[in-house]
């Protein structure tokens, strides 16, 4: 394979030398496969929720132990397109375009009434599923669970941004899947989600269908000496020096959200440059920028009081109680009952988060935007 120009890598997976630590986690997502267990991994977004599970993915095959399967149901809308989600992994996992997909897979296509044809940019398979009633999802769905059943090595389903199927029109959703992941108890489930408190909720509120069906693993920032012996070691090969000061202010400034800490690290690296203060504020001040039209729109979202609610949450980075009197007065927001509407709203929605019993943006580069104006 080959080596990335950039070793701060900022999409997909490239391989274990170009992927910081999580050893805690990686022999955590072992003894869940080794010991026949689902799991389930949430943390705020842009965290490296997808590259861990493919870098278990890549020992789990090194080791010929078993078989990784990725989906992501972001984007999708109804059980339908899930459903079309998972055979088209199905496809692009055990289907080989020089060959075809084989008569297994074949039988497995014809079943659920799927045609495979190859994608015209990316040469990928895709597959094509005609209409189908909500009542056929889940015999496609068994048909999909007795064909992986059938492999000879252990297969591990990641479902990633599995909360979205909270928003699917259909009812008992959760129940459908619930019961596809129970009657196929030698497939391994992994489910993955951003929207922190949903995820907490699915797997454990005793009314939903998923309770304690899984094991729980917050994803939490990469250690910090971890993390920044691998960034010194890169730079050092690239012959640029970076102080554990220059480190340490991109950890500050980043929150350690491990897709912003690789940005301005990948933004560093390409400048090959001495790495000094300023451009370091260089860097910091470009990547905002580039997101201001984004950003900008995204406040014609919001009210005046929510965006004045924002603004004070950014300005103080975390809030013990967006309700007190001391924090309301200061930022001038009136009654406390609008702050927790307002603020309500913002959880539901994911745009702030409470962590460690404190209430933050989630997102870190949209609170650095917010703090510039």
């Amino acid at each position: 394979m080959r080596k990335p120009a950039n070793p701060f890598v900022l999409s997909g997976y490239h391989s274990p030398g170009y992927f910081c630590d999580r050893e805690e986690e990686l022999k955590w997502l072992f003894d869940q496969f080794d010991n026949e267990r689902n799991s389930v991994i949430y943390s705020r977004r842009r965290m490296g929720k997808t590259a861990l599970i493919n870098h278990f993915f890549h020992h789990l095959e090194k080791k010929k132990s078993g078989q990784g399967i990725f989906l992501d149901l972001l984007g999708t809308t109804n059980i339908s397109e899930a459903n079309r989600k998972i055979a088209s992994a199905i496809v692009q996992k055990f289907g080989n375009p020089q060959k075809g997909i084989g008569a297994k897979l074949a039988r497995l296509m014809g079943a659920i009434g799927a045609k495979v044809g190859l994608d015209p940019v990316t040469g990928a398979p895709e597959i094509s599923i005609g209409l189908q009633q909500k009542e056929e999802i889940p015999h496609s769905l068994e048909a999909i669970g007795r064909y992986l059943s059938d492999e000879k090595k252990p297969i591990v389903i990641c479902v990633d941004e599995f909360q979205q199927i909270v928003n699917y029109p259909e009812k008992n959703v959760e129940a459908t899947f619930r019961a596809w992941a129970q009657s196929f108890p030698m497939i391994r489930f992994i489910f993955s989600g951003s929207h922190r408190q949903m995820m907490i909720s699915m797997f454990s509120e005793a009314s939903r269908p998923f309770y304690r069906s899984a094991q729980l693993l917050h994803l939490d920032p990469i250690e910090a000496n971890a993390y920044r012996e691998f960034i010194i070691s890169f730079f050092k090969k690239n012959k640029q020096a970076i102080s554990d000061d220059h480190i340490k202010s991109i950890f500050d400034w980043t929150r350690m959200q491990t897709y912003y800490v690789q940005l301005v690290c990948n933004k560093l690296y390409g400048r090959g440059t001495t790495i000094d203060w300023d451009t370091i504020e260089e860097v910091f001040h470009e990547i905002v920028q580039q997101e201001v039209p984004l950003f900008s729109s995204m406040q014609q979202l919001f009210t005046s009081f929510q965006w004045k609610l924002l603004r004070a949450i950014a300005r103080e980075e975390y809030v013990a109680n967006p309700l007190s009197k001391d924090f309301i007065g200061k930022h001038h927001l009136g009654a406390a009952s609008s702050v927790s509407t307002a603020l309500n709203n913002f959880l539901e929605k994911d745009f702030v988060l409470k962590e460690h019993d404190e209430y933050t943006i989630q997102d870190t580069l949209f609170m650095r935007y917010i703090q510039q104006l």
